[in-house]
């Protein structure tokens, strides 16, 4: 019997012949935020996540722990998820790029499941840049489609000094609610609606519309309805009140919640007109939390600048912290008042 002996160059030679044949392995990835890595071909979505294939088997991955996500057939998304992360880290304009990336994936012919992507994304970058009306638009358009998939996620602040905007939201909000009972998103656009009145409404009309939401089964609605409520007790002058209800808010998120409990002792302060003091609370938010909200951080650092105006700090420090809200938080509320404030001390 003859034994055929093969050398190996000719072995590798030919799984080399083979692979050019057949061609790259393809595969679509998602990464989460603890860093986890799925290949497969995503197929579709459920309520709440995205359908990954992986031979026999499928898997579904929540959109709220989505990093990132790759899809050969789609190599645009790649380009759109980098420029939503660099705008996520602070980069000037980026988010414009991503969203330019993600409404570019919209045409004719695209599946179902990288519809809802966009869709979810757009409010994302909505939120990160603190754009309001285009988010609660947004919000809306997903809720009807795909309710589940809102359900749990907040909505940003609504603009102080931006009024017409905020009716026009306060009014959306008010006609959703109206067919929205028993929806799993109800309780978040309550939230919102105290969040506009608190801005557009009555203190004595906010309160009640609070008491059901503090009552809420859901940590996440009971938490933002406590924020609500300190928010309130600050606007009606109630400032020894807020102290003792910041320490509850504290004792209920824990070491998970110390960015938003840091930014919420500078209001007190600034409220009791101990500037120094709140502009110390508030610059510890990009120093000790730079992975925090950075909506949350762009208005700290704004407020930092208010405050140290008051005490008449120098004006090279008082234009630094503002130059770092501009910079670093573009496209945010913070950072376009801080832009204001830069031009009004002819500064740039």
């Amino acid at each position: 019997m003859r034994h055929w002996r093969t050398k190996p160059s000719h072995i590798v030679l030919a799984a080399a012949t083979l692979v050019a044949a057949i061609g790259p392995a393809r595969a679509d990835r998602i990464r989460t935020g603890r860093g986890i890595g799925y290949t497969g071909r995503i197929v579709g979505t459920v309520e709440g996540g995205l359908v990954l294939q992986d031979g026999g088997r499928r898997r579904t991955v929540a959109f709220a722990d989505i990093r990132e996500m790759r899809a050969d057939k789609y190599p645009n998304l790649q380009k759109a998820e980098e420029a939503y992360a660099k705008g996520v880290s602070g980069e000037a304009k980026a988010f414009e790029e991503a969203g330019k990336w993600y409404q570019g994936l919209l045409r004719k012919g695209a599946p179902d499941w990288l519809r809802v992507v966009v869709q979810w994304r757009m409010y994302k970058l909505y939120v990160e840049s603190g754009r309001a009306t285009e988010a609660l638009d947004a919000y809306l358009v997903m809720a009807r489609n795909s309710p589940l998939l809102v359900a749990g996620l907040s909505l940003p602040s609504p603009d102080p000094a931006d009024h017409q905007a905020n009716k026009a939201m306060l009014a959306k909000v008010e006609q959703t609610l109206e067919q929205a009972a028993g929806k799993p998103y109800a309780d978040s656009l309550k939230g919102f609606r105290v969040a506009l009145l608190l801005v557009e409404g009555k203190p004595e009309d906010v309160l009640p519309l609070l008491e059901p939401l503090l009552a809420s089964s859901d940590l996440k609605v009971r938490t933002s309805a406590m924020i609500r409520k300190l928010e309130l007790l600050l606007a009606t002058g109630r400032n020894a009140e807020a102290v003792t209800w910041l320490k509850q808010i504290e004792a209920v998120v824990g070491e998970a919640g110390a960015a938003e409990v840091t930014y919420w002792q500078g209001r007190i302060h600034l409220a009791g007109g101990k500037h120094t003091e709140a502009a110390l609370e508030f610059m510890k938010l990009p120093i000790l939390y730079p992975g925090a909200d950075r909506v949350r951080i762009a208005d700290a650092l704004y407020r930092a600048g208010q405050a140290m105006q008051a005490v008449k700090a120098p004006r090279e420090e008082i234009v630094s912290v503002y130059n770092e809200a501009v910079r670093k938080y573009a496209g945010t509320g913070g950072a376009e008042r801080a832009r204001r404030e830069l031009a009004r001390l002819g500064s740039k």
